[in-house]
């Protein structure tokens, strides 16, 4: 496996983690410890490429409606200059990330510069 996937996916969780450090900051979240919450790649390719459940996980702790804290983190979310092309917010509070060709692109030259080593 490339290690542009596990970093992809410790972007991914350090721009929702800034993206809720700006919601709380400009008073749209409660200054509340961020819970712990999952980033997964999506059973069904057409709900993303990743999705996390930081909204449903962060109801109690931020005493709101999962689908308030989604659009919150959408709002304060930056992917510029990332691999993803865009975020969306799914049912009952689910965060879908799409990537970009970019990041395929990243991978395929990652392929060829390992070569037999990959």
């Amino acid at each position: 496996m490339s290690l542009l996937v596990k970093e992809t996916q410790k972007d991914l969780r350090s721009r929702i983690i800034d993206a809720l450090g700006r919601a709380v900051a400009n008073g749209e979240l409660p200054a509340e410890p961020i819970p712990d919450f999952n980033i997964e790649k999506p059973a069904n390719s057409a709900n993303g490429d990743f999705s996390a459940n930081v909204a449903l996980a962060g109801a109690k702790a931020f005493k709101c409606a999962p689908g308030k804290i989604a659009e919150s983190i959408i709002n304060n979310l930056d992917l510029d200059g990332t691999l993803f092309e865009k975020a969306e917010i799914a049912g009952p509070g689910f965060l879908n990330f799409y990537l970009s060709q970019k990041y395929y692109s990243e991978i395929v030259k990652d392929v060829i510069r390992k070569g037999t080593d990959y």
